[in-house]
């Protein structure tokens, strides 16, 4: 507080008597040995080189921590500002409001009080949702309402409606997932979409009296399109305004990339340097990276051993969990009635928002109950394909898909054609969705949480496969668990099922239930074996014996990691149905969207093979054809002109890497004023700079104006020299300029081949569009390998297969150990592999080495023999068609057949 007064040429002795300084040295790290840490988080704080100097870094010796006496000796001629540190140290003993709940006013606009609007609009949504059957569940909105006015929770109720009442009119649609779903005044108050009757919903799961006197504080949980969830988030605060708002802080830390990357700028590695590092590294702490790497099978031919790369691996252990950059919560936001700075400080984060000290947890502390509004790639998927059919005249109401008994959307689900569809795309879900050959929405909402950690192991996954299609016997732990697991086919999927069956086989209460559930959940032993004594105490009141109870007890417990409540799941599950039809009836509208917002499970590439699959055309970018989104045509204006008829999805600029959103800007609005006739005219009108303007030669961005990618070279040479260069000015040189500022006529340059046009799209566009992206491999004997297609003739075989890796992931066996599951690519279609530890060990090398990669594998069957799987052998790099006509005499176009015709033990 002194130093403007010292800066202004104040002595410093009236300084520190102008304001009430205080003796406090700077601390900058605990020990000796933490100086090198030091030093290279200062570093990474200014972007400089360790061994550079900035202002901002100190250097020297060790800093000296100095005594009381120190202190007094050094502070002798203020001795004021020790007594005034004192005071400072001695009030700082502020009593944080915890357990009072903190909703922000909510004032009815009819004038009445909070419950009594409730209740209204509550009961007015109860006749829209259920007309003349409202009686049947009166009782239970009844008991709802009377837990919500006990707990306090009304006004939170409302503030949440008024939200979404203000997003529906801005046309923002949402999804509400978690356990707020359970909630039938939920559902009739339009905040929830999914009817907990139908789908026979857990309330107390939710909300319950014993859960709220443990300060566990339930939410409401709200997807939103991704694209509009900063829009939401501007109406909360447009609404209740900055001093009663704030995004819930929290501190992102560091990891073993991240720790490896910062660590390895400092020491003066290149980007280039540190990503092929970091694209190996596996997602883990950074608390010991440089054994990680070690045992890393992928990381084997990289330079770890040599410097400045080992001292970066050790170096980067230094910063294992260290806070790196303060966060916003990804979609945590709190309201209060009070001024948000009387109950937590609050930070403004890079978007603008007022955003908390305090994380998550400590949030609930104070009594600021979260609203998650979370972006979701899906619904704007869903969104953009409903606006493309719009656009030509077809309505798609997916509300009315209801009772989910599609055949058609079945089919797809369970053959394993569910790529793209959120939710249930990845290769675990796609493949227990084929392994269950699911055909009705109730098994979906189950399988999309019996993948999850805390449902899932392969037994238990397997056990739930074959029970649903009647393969085993169903059994229960005990009888009085049947009512409650019933649905599940006697496994626990769902997180509310924990406290039903705490609750029918004990008899706990609610609260003593829901301890043991979120204590099973994140894995804490200590309070799972703590609440172990209860429930034994309590089932051996009931009657049960010994035995029985750790029976179930056990099975209880297996039950723990993360998982979802059933509501989130029949959320999930309800959009992935409505998702599915959507994929099914609507393919290139729907894929369109799809690519447009790229957020799936996979990269682009996928979604392109699929829409290969599907029998859907790319079209390159065109000049005339700005985006910013991919669009599905019909082909109705440009069929007739090309020669060809299916669907096609037309490519935008915006997909272009190295564009600015500047320049896209630019094209889209004199493209929206007049549509581009030439080059001369796009030329005149746009200005592009050489670099930007040999990005769209290269993408095919004007081959609408016919002519060949030589004469766009050259007449784009002319132009510059005859319009004048591009009007901003700091341009590169451009390339071969014509002589004498004469107008070049069209010459031959050497006209790109068809693959370099090919690898020009995968560089620029992120996947080929002239061809399917395997064409970019032609060296590969393509046709001397068994094609995924032909591998369902082959059940039970030993097969060669070969195919472009598009998915990889790296898991661990129960035993520890790495395990790898790839997902190939042929002409035919995808299929997903197995190398289990074993065989990971000999060959996980080559998965990362060759983009391409042959692979000698068993094809396993599914138990109910509708899909399989490639249990991997061998992988390593594919032969090239001289290799393959050098060493086989076999033509092959008999390949196919010899697979067929080959014992189960011999390679085809």
């Amino acid at each position: 507080n002194t130093m403007p007064q010292v800066a202004a040429g104040i002595p410093k002795s009236q300084a520190y008597g102008m304001v009430p300084a205080i003796a406090v040295p700077p601390v900058h790290y605990a020990t000796p040995s933490d100086r090198r840490a030091y030093d290279i988080v200062q570093s990474i704080r200014t972007l400089s080189m360790l061994d550079h100097s900035h202002p901002a870094k100190r250097r020297g010796g060790q800093l000296h921590v100095p005594s009381p006496a120190e202190l007094a000796d050094r502070f002798r001629a203020v001795p004021r500002m020790l007594d005034h540190a004192r005071e400072l140290a001695e009030r700082c003993g502020y009593a944080l409001p915890l357990g009072r709940l903190q909703f922000p006013a909510f004032h009815p606009p009819d004038g009445s009080t909070p419950a009594a609007f409730l209740r209204r609009l509550t009961f007015d949504g109860l006749k829209r949702r259920y007309g003349a059957r409202a009686g049947e569940v009166r009782g239970r909105i009844e008991e709802e309402l009377a837990v919500i006015h006990d707990v306090g929770y009304e006004e939170y109720f409302l503030v949440v409606w008024d939200l979404l009442q203000r997003c529906r009119a801005r046309g923002i649609d949402w999804l509400t997932r978690g356990s707020a779903a359970d909630s039938l005044v939920c559902y009739c108050l339009g905040i929830s979409s999914v009817c907990p009757i139908r789908f026979d919903l857990y309330f107390r799961r939710f909300l319950n009296i014993e859960r709220m006197s443990r300060n566990k504080l339930p939410d409401i949980d709200i997807d939103f399109p991704h694209d509009r969830k900063d829009d939401v988030n501007d109406l909360v605060f447009e609404a209740y305004g900055p001093a009663h708002v704030a995004v819930v802080g929290g501190f992102s830390t560091y990891r073993a990339r991240s720790a490896f990357a910062d660590v390895a700028k400092v020491l003066g590695l290149s980007e280039h340097q540190t990503r092929r590092f970091t694209e190996r590294i596996p997602y883990a702490g950074a608390g010991d990276l440089k054994t990680l790497v070690e045992q890393n099978l992928e990381c084997a031919d990289l330079p770890w051993r040599e410097e400045p790369y080992a001292t970066a691996l050790s170096v980067a252990g230094l910063l294992a969990d260290a806070p790196r950059f303060p966060k916003m919560h990804p979609c945590g936001i709190v309201l209060s009635r009070e001024p948000m700075q009387h109950l937590t400080p609050c930070f403004i984060s890079n978007k603008g928002y007022p955003t908390t000290h305090f994380h998550m947890d400590a949030v609930e502390d104070i009594g600021l109950v979260k609203i998650d509004l979370l972006g979701q790639a899906g619904l704007a998927t869903l969104r953009d394909a409903r606006c493309n059919l719009a656009r030509r005249g077809i309505t798609v109401d997916l509300e009315a898909l209801e009772p989910w008994s599609d055949p058609d959307v079945w089919d797809l689900i369970a053959s394993g054609q569910a790529r793209a569809v959120h939710h249930i795309e990845s290769p675990a879900m796609v493949s227990l969705c084929t392994m269950c050959n699911v055909r009705d929405i109730d098994t979906l909402i189950g399988i999309v949480s019996a993948i999850r950690p805390g449902a899932a192991n392969e037994q238990k996954k397997r056990g739930f496969t074959r029970r649903y299609q009647g393969l085993d016997p169903v059994a229960y732990p005990h009888p009085s668990l049947e009512p409650c697991l019933r649905g599940t086919h006697g496994l626990i999927l769902y997180e509310e099922q924990v406290l039903q069956i705490c609750e029918a086989f004990a008899g706990l209460s609610a609260g003593e239930a829901d301890n043991l559930r979120r204590a099973l959940g994140k894995q804490k032993w200590d309070q799972v074996q703590a609440l172990a004594r209860r429930f034994y105490e309590a089932a051996l009141a009931r009657g049960h014996d010994p035995d029985t109870i750790a029976s179930v007890w056990t099975f209880t417990c297996r039950f723990n990691g993360y998982a979802f409540c059933k509501a989130h799941s029949t959320a999930y599950g309800v959009e992935a149905y409505q998702t599915a039809w959507m994929k099914k009836h609507y393919p290139a509208a729907f894929m369109a969207a799809v690519l447009t917002h790229g957020k799936g499970f996979y990269q682009p590439l996928v979604y392109v093979l699929e829409c290969l699959r599907l029998g859907i055309r790319l079209l390159p970018p065109s000049i005339n054809r700005p985006g910013p989104a991919f669009e599905a045509d019909e082909r109705e204006m440009h069929g007739a002109l090309l020669g060809f008829t299916e669907p096609v999805i037309q490519v935008p600029l915006a997909q272009i890497k190295g564009l600015s959103a500047a320049f896209l800007e630019r094209i889209a609005r004199e493209q929206a004023r007049r549509p581009f006739d030439s080059m001369a005219d796009m030329y005149e009108r746009v200005r592009p700079t050489p670099e930007e303007a040999d990005l769209l030669m290269r993408a095919g961005a004007f081959d609408l104006f016919g002519a060949s990618r030589t004469a766009q070279f050259w007449e784009l040479q002319a132009l510059r020299e005859a319009l004048g260069p591009h009007r901003h000015a700091a341009e590169g040189a451009w390339l071969l300029p014509p002589p004498g500022g004469e107008r070049v006529p069209a010459v031959s340059l050497t006209e790109p081949t068809r693959l370099q046009q090919l690898q020009d799209e995968m560089e620029l566009l992120g996947f080929p569009v002239g061809g399917h992206p395997l064409d970019l491999y032609p060296d590969v004997a393509w046709s001397t390998y068994c094609t995924v297609a032909g591998l369902r003739e082959q059940i039970g075989r030993r097969v060669t297969c070969c195919g472009l890796i598009v998915e990889g992931r790296v898991v661990h066996e129960v035993t520890g150990e790495p395990m790898k599951f790839l997902t190939l690519a042929d002409w035919t279609g995808l299929v997903e592999t197995e190398l289990f530890s074993r065989t990971y060990r000999r060959y996980g090398l080559a998965t990362v080495r060759y983009p391409v990669l042959e692979v000698e594998a068993t094809v396993e069957p599914f138990d109910n023999a509708r899909g399989y799987t490639l249990r991997i052998h061998r992988a390593g790099k594919p032969r090239t068609k001289s290799a393959a006509r050098r060493s086989s005499k076999r033509p092959a176009t008999h390949v196919a057949k010899a697979c067929a015709a080959s014992s189960p033990t011999k390679p085809c």
